[in-house]
């Protein structure tokens, strides 16, 4: 169905249309492709969830759903993997199946923009969709949901070229219904909202049963098939997602619960402005700067306008089967963040691209119209292009200054996307011999995961010779073997917010540690004089045997546990401390052995020696990231005194055990096993 604005002499020939859509294709693969290790400016927290379900994939590890984080489902990882096989594990291997989708999603909506619009609806669709900053962020991101978009764009095309053959040719096109069940059944090995989307097709439905029962009568077999094959095909996640409920993302809204109803309908305003707003209106754009800039919205004014009046016309023609199902394909799209969670946008309604630039197509194509019918026919198509090309080429420039030049240096963006590590990962590559480092992250106590930085590390500093020792610098320190280092805490600028009261303070004196030129959050560490001065106050330190103990020797640092850590200092303040009041105990360990990620440290303050009164329990240290020779500081703070306790000398005491089956590590003199905790000292109590 073409909208015909113009004389047959005005229309472009066949050659020149081919040139205009390669041009535009070119320029979209352009901004894809340009500045591909710099922008986006590293990886932020989704993509390296999708590159640990890759990882999964290429150790042999194939699941149903991959639950590194977000739960994903199965399609993207092995064509992540298989990229990076193939490409290998780099920035092009990593990226490309995003390019992939989002050219072949350019493609496949140029198609259904051709077929239902006509030519010059379609080349705005795609002249629009290669340059608007939404379609470019989203096809540079290594994220699963980009696939989704050539997926529902080959099953809309497909379902009308059925609809089309049915109602217009008599023939029963088959063929078109079962490629559209094919694909939307696929979108739903893919994300999780595809599977809501065969209610377009059954929505369509019913508006063809209550307006063109006739049209209905002919077209519910091919409705009935593509819905059918697109669930069976989808059977065995849907089956699994529903047997292993804690694996799977999919939260259904509850509307039966108490206040349900009321808590539902009070938000909708909300989100509906929310994701409506995002398109038309400054203020309501995606919020998060590892898509966008922040609050900006989709379209600027002249494209929000256009799209407006394309919307408009949509609805106004919403008798007319066409409109009618393009307005049902976009809504359908909408109404998962709608219902669910109106947050990262951008991602959640990657889908809605097929039909949004369509729309917006249509509004330049009847404005165009439009102003010919006030100027008579006056309006040439030479001003119609010209409009047109600067309306393209506003949006090319824009795009690209805010993609590659304000994007990246946005604080909030490199913070996102972990552009110190990239920039840590790029100064270790260059070095001979890369010092050790102390990679400072805040961990979720007492969950022992990996971080964001940890995660980011693994692909952004590659060099396998780079040492890096996690710790959670808020409550301990690791010094790497020998005391020269390079400390690195990419999540924490400014510094001083974090560690104002901390551990790590006193080992980042500026007698100690000075900055790296050109790499923010590290800095170049050498404490070995202060080392070597705390070993010396260390040995005057006291320890003692609990009544247990096996030994007859007196104890004295350093102690060892289990062949693997030695306990050779502490510090316990404030003494006395007041009832009611908070005790801070840090101890000082070396590494001799291995670490395991399960190991926790406690802190005892005993009644008496072998009852407790009060404890802490935690380390922030990540065990298997420690080699022989290093050295860490672990604070164990707001340690609860009871208001209740009588003024006195209380034990203080430290153990280690594992905290998924909770043994503890025994403490060695020499071959033989003493204990299983030390006592460090006495604490005063007193009003």
């Amino acid at each position: 169905m073409e909208v015909k604005n113009a004389a047959p002499s005005d229309r472009p020939s066949q050659g020149r249309r081919w040139a205009v859509v390669i041009i535009l294709l070119l320029a979209a693969f352009w901004m894809r492709t340009y500045a591909l290790n710099d922008v986006p400016p590293g990886l932020m927290h989704a993509e390296l969830l999708q590159l640990r379900a890759a990882d999964q994939v290429a150790n042999g590890q194939w699941r149903m759903l991959y639950n590194p984080g977000y739960r994903n489902e199965p399609m993207y990882a092995p064509i992540l993997a298989t990229s990076q096989a193939i490409l290998g594990d780099n920035v092009l291997g990593r990226r490309f199946p995003t390019i992939f989708a989002g050219m072949l999603g350019l493609c496949l909506v140029y198609v259904f923009a051709l077929r239902t619009m006509g030519w010059r609806i379609a080349v705005i669709a795609l002249g629009a969709s290669a340059v608007v900053w939404w379609s470019v962020v989203m096809q540079r991101i290594i994220l699963r949901q980009v696939f989704v978009m050539p997926l529902y764009a080959l099953c809309l095309y497909v379902f009308w070229r059925g609809y089309e053959a049915v109602t217009r040719a008599g023939r029963p096109g088959w063929r078109y219904f079962i490629i559209g069940g094919v694909a939307l059944g696929a979108a739903q090995y893919d994300h999780t909202i595809p599977r809501g989307f065969f209610a377009v097709f059954v929505v369509f439905g019913l508006y063809l049963l209550l307006l063109h029962r006739q049209t209905f009568k002919r077209m519910w077999r091919g409705i009935l098939v593509l819905v059918l094959l697109a669930e069976l095909i989808a059977a065995p996640l849907l089956i699994y997602a529903r047997q292993h409920p804690d694996e799977d993302v999919f939260e259904p809204v509850d509307l039966f619960q108490a206040n349900g109803v009321t808590t539902f309908v009070a938000r909708l305003p909300t989100t509906m402005s929310k994701v409506l707003g995002q398109f038309f209106w400054a203020g309501e754009g995606e919020d998060n700067m590892e898509y966008d800039l922040p609050y900006r919205p989709i379209f600027e004014p002249v494209g929000a306008a256009l799209l407006a009046v394309g919307l408009i016309v949509v609805v106004w023609r919403w008798r007319r089967p066409l409109y009618a199902y393009l307005l049902i394909a976009w809504s359908i799209v909408l109404i998962p963040s709608i219902l669910f969670n109106a947050d990262i946008l951008f991602s959640r309604l990657v889908s809605a691209q097929v039909t949004t630039y369509i729309f917006l197509g249509l509004g330049a194509e009847t404005v165009t119209i439009g102003l010919n019918r006030i100027f008579k026919g006056r309006v040439h198509s030479a001003v119609v292009i010209a409009g047109l090309g600067s309306l393209f080429l506003v949006y090319l420039v824009v795009t690209a200054r805010d993609m590659f030049v304000v994007w990246p240096s946005i604080p909030g963006a490199k913070w996102g996307y972990n552009t110190d590590l990239r920039d840590l990962g790029r100064y270790l590559a260059e070095q001979p011999q890369p010092p050790p480092i102390s990679g400072c992250t805040i961990m979720n106590r007492p969950e022992y995961h990996e971080t964001v930085s940890q995660l980011a590390a693994r692909f952004l500093i590659p060099r396998a010779d780079v040492q890096i020792a996690w710790h959670d610098c808020r409550y301990s320190m690791v010094i790497p073997a020998g005391g020269q280092y390079l400390f690195a805490y990419p999540t924490l600028e400014p510094l001083a917010d974090f560690l104002g009261r901390t551990v790590a303070t006193p080992w980042l004196d500026a007698a100690y540690a000075q900055p790296v030129e050109g790499l923010n959050a590290v800095q170049r560490v050498d404490v070995r004089s202060a080392l070597a001065d705390k070993f010396t106050e260390w040995q005057k330190l006291a320890v003692a045997w609990p009544p247990e103990a096996t030994v007859s020797s007196t104890a004295q640092l350093p102690i060892d546990f289990n062949h693997s850590l030695e306990l050779i200092g502490y510090k316990i303040q404030p003494s006395p401390v007041k009832p009611g009041g908070n005790l801070r105990v840090e101890t000082d360990w070396r590494v001799t052995g291995p670490v395991p990620d399960d190991l926790i440290l406690f802190t005892h303050v005993y009644r008496a020696p072998d009852e407790v009164m009060t404890q802490q329990d935690q380390l922030d240290v990540v065990g298997s990231s420690l080699k022989p020779g290093d050295v860490f500081v672990q604070q164990h703070e707001f340690i609860a005194i009871p208001p209740d306790i009588s003024a006195g000398s209380y034990w203080v005491g430290i153990g280690a055990y594992h905290k998924d089956t909770g043994e503890r590590w025994p403490i060695f003199v020499g071959d033989q096993r003493a204990a299983d905790r030390v006592l460090l000292t006495q604490v005063q109590v007193s009003p």
